[in-house]
């Protein structure tokens, strides 16, 4: 309606459409796979737990993390992103419609290419980072 110049909010539209006995069609429901935590394999310790107060370099902690995106098609995909703690800024990121190693691996990938990490820079993410790159010297 907006594209056509009405101003009117949500609501309205919503009683509106209650009152004709019309619904929006809603996109089916999607449950996205999660990582397994019941596995077998062990749980590194959390060194983010250590840092008190926040970091006070940039590049002294970086964090990893996925999201899931909802496209237009009503599809999900999946994003990793891996963030400097000190000033937030996102420094690697992936998207795929698979939520595999590759993902967490082609961001970290972005990382290497856009930044130096110095040494004893904490890497922490929930998911397994054995299999990732060693980022080098």
């Amino acid at each position: 309606m907006a594209d056509e110049g009405y101003s009117i909010s949500r609501h309205r539209v919503r009683r509106v459409m209650s009152s004709q006995g019309s619904k929006a069609i809603q996109p089916r429901s999607f449950v996205p796979r999660t990582t397994n935590s019941r596995h077998t394999l062990g749980y590194d310790a959390n060194l983010l737990l250590e840092l008190v107060p926040v970091p006070e370099l940039p590049r002294s902690v970086i964090v990893g993390d996925i999201t899931y995106l909802l496209l237009r098609s009503g599809r999900w995909c999946y994003m990793a992103t891996w963030t400097d703690l000190f000033s937030r800024r996102v420094l690697g990121w992936s998207i795929r419609d698979d939520m595999t190693e590759k993902l967490v691996i082609e961001a970290f990938q972005m990382m290497q290419g856009r930044t130096r990490l110095p040494k004893g820079c904490i890497i922490h993410s929930l998911e397994d980072l054995r299999k990732l790159p060693d980022p080098g010297p």
